[in-house]
């Protein structure tokens, strides 16, 4: 795949933030009359880092090791961001809003072992939006996992477990990191240079499929449990159908997503998200307050966020410089070291166990014809292959 193809992509991300971030707006200061298309981004996040993380290694040999690499990385890649925003979410409650660490269950010895032990976990205390990287992580780990256990078996073999893993997991965020996967390797691997051919056709039907369903559950008295479900999956299609006909390449979709300013909105993505919400609370909400006595609630509203969201936008940039990039750079140092010191062991471990069985009456190769490294590799090792960063990997 192309660079062209991962900078819309990227900026697919960006666009998925935006519309959180208006989301929030309006959940705050409307109750909420934006928030279904808030919870469509956060699916359209996870299918995103299905794909993404994924596309690179389905059906390829010889990825075990830049898997692995992956696995060590994918926390601390994260990690930077969540830290700040919650140590910032916690200044920004006790200073503005006068709510001691008490009011959240905890004591000051219980945030330090949580904010080391689990961050991922308890960030959501702090900084509201952060329970998505939470999803993010262990929907990571899963997709790795799947990757490991079955890339190289053949492809309609790996597409069914694949397809296993989604129906255990069809009510909960992982079922979106499936379908990216899947999406990915039809995409590589399959047919999807056939689908493009059809591609208008497909998008006129994937758009009747999408309204039809939502007309017909809506009419329909439902009980809340129901209700949430079907609003959940309606959610999910809804993104699975943007993320396909961007996909598709349409060339008007191309050429948005490909324009300068929406392309760095996606390169600050994770930023941007992980940040807007600690100052909607605090620096809109006092805009707002104060124009509210010599303006109509719309109006102050919409001019509260003319002048605050360029104020997130720049925050997430200086984040995004000085927080997520050397996280980045952490990230990959880490994964690095851990796999220089991990793998010559293992390729130890390997020739130990043949050398055992060629001292024995039954010939090695009969047992363990595969090992990991000879004896040359090993004193000459040096990582062939680590995870390259990617702005798309940006979630968050």
């Amino acid at each position: 795949m192309s660079t062209k193809h991962l900078t819309y992509l990227d900026s697919l991300r960006g666009m998925a933030a935006l519309t959180v971030v208006f989301a929030h707006y309006t959940q705050f200061f409307y109750s909420g009359q934006f928030v279904h298309a808030g919870r469509l981004a956060v699916c359209l996040f996870f299918i995103l880092s299905g794909f993404v993380l994924s596309r690179r290694f389905l059906g390829v040999e010889g990825k075990k090791w830049a898997l692995i690499a992956a696995v060590i990385k994918r926390p601390f890649r994260l990690l930077g961001v969540v830290w700040f925003t919650v140590i910032l979410g916690l200044l920004v409650n006790s200073f503005t809003k006068d709510i001691p660490i008490s009011q959240y269950g905890k004591t000051w010895t219980q945030f330090v072992i949580d904010f080391f032990v689990s961050p991922f976990s308890t960030g959501a205390i702090y900084n509201g939006v952060l329970w998505t990287i939470h999803w993010e992580l262990w929907g990571s780990m899963l997709v790795f996992a799947a990757l490991l256990f079955c890339n190289t078996f053949p492809k309609y073999l790996r597409l069914l477990i694949f397809s296993v893993i989604l129906i255990l997991n069809i009510h909960n965020f992982y079922g979106a990191f499936m379908i990216g996967v899947i999406i990915a390797d039809i995409h590589r691997n399959f047919f999807w240079s056939k689908l493009v051919k059809y591609r208008n056709i497909l998008s006129g039907l994937m758009i009747f499929i999408c309204i039809a369903t939502y007309i017909m559950y809506s009419s329909q008295s439902l009980d809340a449990k129901a209700t949430v479900y079907i609003n959940d999956g309606l959610r999910m299609v809804g993104a699975i159908e943007i993320f396909i006909l961007v996909m598709l390449n349409t060339s008007f979709i191309r050429y948005a997503l490909e324009w300068q300013p929406v392309n760095f909105l996606g390169n600050i993505s994770y930023s941007f998200y992980a940040i807007h919400a600690l100052i909607i609370i605090t620096i809109a909400e006092t805009i707002d307050t104060v124009l509210k006595r010599y303006l109509q609630y719309d109006t102050a509203f919409c001019c509260t966020i003319l002048i605050t969201l360029p104020m997130i936008i720049f925050i997430a940039w200086l984040m995004d410089k000085y927080i997520d990039k050397p996280s980045i750079r952490v990230a990959d140092w880490i994964a690095k070291r851990a796999i220089s010191i991990i793998m010559p062991k293992v390729a130890m471990r390997g020739l130990k166990i043949k050398e055992f069985f060629r001292r024995s009456v039954i010939p090695a190769a009969s047992i363990a014809p595969e090992l990991p490294l000879a004896d040359n590799q090993i004193k000459n090792f040096v990582p062939a292959e680590l995870p390259s960063e990617n702005r798309v990997l940006n979630h968050r």
